[in-house]
């Protein structure tokens, strides 16, 4: 029984880890931040080519965006027009959004059971007299977490083709995510944004997990040695 509460803390801290930084980056702060960034600009961030002004173009994305993170409403993006008043995105833009939409929502409410299972599994530790294996299976949580996502990041960068296009196989049906360079959502969110996407989110999580299982494993050991100095209680 203890193996298996640890398991559940285990994978439950890396599910959360990895979705929980994939929604702190899917927020307005990342657009503001990435296209903001002169010395991204200056190593190749690709100018919008069609003529959307910076604002409009930061504002549609916030739109984006913000759709994501509100109950699901298509109207949020169908309602949007362009500065020439025609319609922000096609019909096939929408309908990937809306794929995006219940992707991210089902990622994240599985992230929520996830931390409700490693909640119930370190009570059940702790009513078994045993906190310093919570804080362990966080710590092993962490490592797992550190070195599943580093050799991520390898992947990341000597294969990005080969990664982004997986990716999106595993979680979309085949050609529905892929648009022509005129069409709104490439304009928004070009191929060079993904790959600051990524390694944000890389960043976040290998970072987190660094300290937790650091964190962790102290925590553990300082709990262990004051166990062994506390007299048992007399009969």
């Amino acid at each position: 029984m203890r193996a298996f509460l640890r398991a559940l803390i285990v994978l439950s801290t890396l599910i959360v880890l990895v979705m929980g930084a994939v929604r702190a980056t899917t927020l307005p702060w990342f657009p503001r931040w990435a296209y903001g960034r002169a010395g991204f600009r200056r190593a190749g961030f690709p100018p919008e080519s069609y003529g959307m002004a910076p604002a409009e173009r930061l504002n549609l994305a916030e739109a984006c965006i913000t759709f994501l993170n509100l109950p699901h409403d298509r109207t949020l993006l169908s309602t949007l027009r362009l500065s020439d008043g025609s319609v922000a995105f096609n019909e096939r833009e929408l309908q990937h959004m809306d794929d995006v939409k219940i992707v991210y929502d089902r990622l994240t409410t599985w992230a929520l059971l996830a931390a409700v299972l490693g909640l119930c599994a370190a009570w059940a530790l702790h009513r078994r007299g045993e906190p310093a294996a919570i804080w362990g299976a966080l710590s092993d949580g962490g490592l797992l977490t550190l070195v599943l996502l580093i050799l991520l990041a390898g992947l990341m960068a000597v294969a990005w083709e080969t990664f982004f296009v997986g990716l999106h196989g595993v979680f979309f049906q085949p050609d529905t995510w892929r648009f022509y360079y005129t069409d709104t959502l490439i304009r928004l969110f070009p191929e060079m944004l993904w790959q600051l996407a990524g390694t944000v989110v890389v960043v976040i999580i290998i970072v987190t997990a660094f300290v937790l299982a650091l964190l962790g494993r102290i925590i553990q050991r300082r709990m262990l040695r004051a166990a062994q100095v506390i007299p048992p209680a007399a009969d």
